[in-house]
C-alpha cells in the first residue's frame, strides 16, 4: 500500500471542490500463475500479513485489493474519493505480433490489481437528541 499525503497533493481541493483530501491511497497486489489458472506465488493481501508474499494462493482480485483500501480508509475516519481501479494480464514468453495461441507462451502468466482513491474527512453528523416523552392531556 502507499499512501501520499496531503502536503504531496499540494493542499489540494477533492473533486467536490469541497472537502480537503488527507491522502492519496495506491493499493495494488500482482501475482505469477501457471496456465493463467493455477497461482504460484503472489503478493500477501493479508493485513498484517507476516510474509510479503503467498505460495498457492490466489489473492489478486479486485475484491480483496477493495476491501484492503475501504478497511484503510474506515481506520483513518474517511471516505474514499475518486476511486479507479485497473485490473492487468500479461503472458510471458508471448510471440510479438503472433494472434496464434501457442501452449508454450501460456505457461507463465502475470496478473496485477490495483485501487486507489482520494480520501476526504468524513462529515460529522451530530445524532438527534432523545426527545422526552410529553405527558397526554
Amino acid at each position: 500500500m502507499e499512501v501520499a499525503s496531503n502536503s504531496a497533493l499540494h493542499n489540494s481541493v477533492s473533486a467536490n471542490g469541497k472537502e480537503k483530501p488527507i491522502e492519496h491511497v495506491l493499493v495494488a497486489n500482482y501475482g505469477w500463475y501457471l496456465f493463467n489458472c493455477a497461482p504460484l506465488v503472489c503478493g500477501n493481501a493479508s493485513p498484517g500479513g507476516t510474509f510479503p508474499w503467498s505460495f498457492f494462493s490466489d489473492q489478486v482480485n479486485p475484491e480483496i485489493v477493495h476491501n484492503r483500501l475501504m478497511e484503510y480508509a474506515a481506520s483513518r475516519d474517511a471516505n474514499v474519493e475518486e476511486l479507479v481501479a485497473s485490473y492487468d494480464e500479461k503472458v510471458f514468453l508471448e510471440i510479438p505480433g503472433s494472434e496464434i495461441p501457442v501452449p508454450i507462451p501460456f505457461l507463465l502468466c502475470y496478473r496485477e490489481v490495483q485501487a486507489s482513491g482520494v480520501l476526504v474527512e468524513r462529515k460529522k453528523t451530530q445524532s438527534a437528541k432523545p426527545t422526552e416523552k410529553g405527558s397526554s392531556k
